[in-house]
């Protein structure tokens, strides 16, 4: 059989994911920050900052040096254990067993994981699905692939799978999907190499080791069907020579088969991964059989001194000591354990739940009188709320008036002699130039002094229009901060919006005969009538009603073809039983820079002397006093 392991790269991944807290990642190898940690060590108190530099310690000699992996992942484990330290314990653990169980101490590597179940169990249950991977690996460097693909399997039913990542998936897929190629059962292996190959088009940049994986499934799967091609495309991509090795030697090329068997045995031997050692020693004591028996005999010798390292005498005591057979039904003892629990917060809730029926019963009729204490309680605090808001706003209005008042007084006697004088100015320079037509001088000076009083003629003019200007912005603030007199009271809301639609149309056809545009309406005939105040809601509609038909009538000026102005109002009662009134027109829209701006006072997109600024900020007001709000999609919900 022709199989191939990748355990150093998967396991660097699965411990990565064990924990909430850090794990450094074994490769490249950092002897600057190896050195920096090993002398911190010494420095560090037994705390949890020196189980994680022992972690980051025993990671960074997972693929070099298993053998220190597994001191300093012992070292942080005792340590944790003696801290309290479970979730350290539990990587610690992790870590040595994996280590141990590629180098084939299966029976030490059995012991760390279950000596890791309880721990999972009572701190983090997710990690268990990692404990069963870790399992799975064991059972596979044992040649146990039925019993490996019973863990991976388990890892997958776990009820924490589902909630994990694809990142975090995907190292229990890869082993299900080993699992089944080992034991020829290529369909379901073809399956899950499909789903690592979703995960690798994702993830392959900051998942190197998912692509090297995948490949390597794909890889095997083609070498048994023997398509040697596609098999050497994928080997090369993982940079899996054992597989390369293999490949040539079904295709009968000895020279490549043993320039890549030659480095795939000395990976094994430097990763100290007697499996790798194995099947590679094998492999090439099998390609020197006929053409050169010594040195095949040579590669005969290192398999056998390897497997005799592999199965040697005391670790099938450590095995039987052990007792694989029963650390195998661990996980099952602790789904007894569980079921065992869980009999008991079942007839605790059982018992709770008849003892809650009891009294619901007897609180039955008192819970009806307070729903509908509730519901009027609830009714009572929105009006509560609603009037709060109107006051809040009638305060602030009255506030504002004052001040306001007084600027206006201030200020509109000197803009009305700006104004006043200005035309009158206007008046003067124009008899001016009358009686200058009149004088006898030449006819180069009446020209020149013609132009200077056309001159000020036009400066006075500009002078009066940027003062009425002014008087019309005091005037708005007036408006502004003027609190309202009227009083709420049932209103047909359809009826409304529809007089004030019809109010903005006619008012801007009377200014400019060549406006039309179309209008639509869509009223919902099931709403009720609400209380407002009419005149106020009024004032908000009118003015969001014709900044829609301005922007329209714009749009319509700039001479695009086939181009309708068209301005629809839609009422409707919302499932929240309150009462929505959108305005909408196909103008140019409102650009995003501005959104933000729209409701603030004197703000406007209008030309100098057509918009104060004051309209969409004084609706807010109003319709927030009503206990509304005015979206920038200008949408009022009441």
């Amino acid at each position: 059989m022709i199989y191939h392991n990748k355990l150093p790269q998967l396991a660097t991944f699965l411990l990565l994911s064990l924990s909430f807290y850090s794990i450094a990642q074994p490769t490249p190898f950092d002897k600057k920050f190896v050195d920096s940690i090993t002398l911190q060590l010494h420095k560090d108190p037994d705390d949890t900052t020196k189980v994680n530099h022992l972690v980051k310690l025993a990671s960074m000699y997972l693929d070099s040096n298993p053998d220190v992996t597994v001191r300093y992942a012992d070292e942080g484990a005792a340590l944790a254990e003696k801290i309290n330290f479970p979730m350290g314990q539990i990587a610690c653990l992790g870590q040595a067993a994996f280590s141990l169980a590629i180098i084939g101490e299966w029976a030490k590597a059995t012991i760390r994981i279950n000596k890791a179940i309880p721990l999972c169990e009572k701190f983090q249950p997710k990690s268990l699905i990692y404990m069963n991977n870790l399992m799975c690996i064991n059972a596979t460097t044992r040649g146990d692939f039925k019993g490996g693909l019973e863990y991976a399997l388990k890892a997958k039913n776990h009820p924490a799978f589902v909630s994990f990542s694809e990142i975090e998936k995907w190292p229990t897929y890869m082993q299900i999907g080993r699992m089944y190629d080992y034991i020829n059962q290529l369909d379901s292996a073809n399956y899950y190499a499909q789903i690592l190959d979703t995960f690798t088009k994702k993830y392959a940049a900051i998942i190197p080791d998912l692509a090297k994986n995948c490949y390597t499934l794909f890889g095997n799967l083609a070498l048994k069907r023997k398509d040697y091609t596609e098999a050497i495309q994928y080997y090369r991509l993982s940079s899996d020579y054992l597989g390369l090795a293999n490949t040539y030697h079904g295709l009968n090329k000895p020279d490549s088969t043993i320039f890549y068997g030659t480095l795939s045995l000395e990976k094994g031997k430097s990763q100290s991964n007697p499996m790798l050692v194995l099947q590679a020693s094998k492999l090439m004591a099998d390609v020197f059989a006929t053409s050169n028996p010594k040195e095949s005999n040579k590669y005969w010798a290192i398999y056998a001194d390897a497997k005799d390292n592999f199965y040697d005498a005391d670790k099938l005591k450590q095995a039987e000591l052990v007792n694989l057979n029963e650390q195998k039904n661990g996980f099952e003892l602790q789904k007894l354990e569980t079921e065992e629990r869980n009999r008991l917060i079942q007839f605790i809730f059982s018992f709770v739940l008849i003892f809650f029926s009891i009294i619901s019963i007897l609180l039955w009729k008192n819970n009806r009188f307070k729903q509908k204490a509730n519901i009027q309680l609830t009714t009572t605090l929105h009006e509560l709320k609603s009037t709060q808001a109107q006051l809040i706003q009638s305060e602030k209005m009255a506030s504002l008036g004052e001040l306001t008042a007084g600027i206006a007084h201030e200020i509109q006697n000197p803009l009305n002699f700006v104004n006043n004088f200005s035309e009158l100015s206007v008046d003067l320079a124009k008899e001016l130039k009358e009686e200058v037509e009149k004088l006898e001088i030449p006819e180069k000076d009446k020209e020149y002094v013609s132009e200077i009083i056309g001159d000020l003629t036009q400066n006075q003019e500009k002078i009066n229009h940027h003062g009425k200007r002014a008087s019309s912005i005091v005037k708005g603030m007036l408006e502004h901060s003027r609190k309202s007199s009227g009083t709420k009271e049932p209103t047909d809301i359809n009826a409304l919006a529809d007089e004030y639609l019809r109010l903005a149309y006619h008012g801007l056809r009377a200014k400019d005969k060549d406006f039309n545009a179309t209008m639509e309406t869509h009223f919902d005939s099931t709403l009720p009538k609400i209380d407002i105040i009419p005149q106020d809601i009024g004032r908000v509609l009118l003015n969001l009603i014709t900044n829609a038909f301005y922007a329209v009538n714009e749009k319509n000026l700039s001479g695009l073809d086939m181009y309708e102005p068209k301005v629809i109002i839609t009422t409707q009662l919302t499932t929240n039983n309150q009462v929505l009134i959108a305005i909408k027109d196909n103008g140019h829209g409102i650009p995003d820079a501005i959104k933000d701006k729209i409701f603030q006072p004197f703000f406007t997109t209008k030309p100098t002397g057509q918009g104060t600024g004051l309209g969409l900020s004084l609706s807010y007001d109003i319709v927030k006093a009503h206990g509304g709000i005015l979206r920038w999609r200008v949408r009022i919900q009441l």
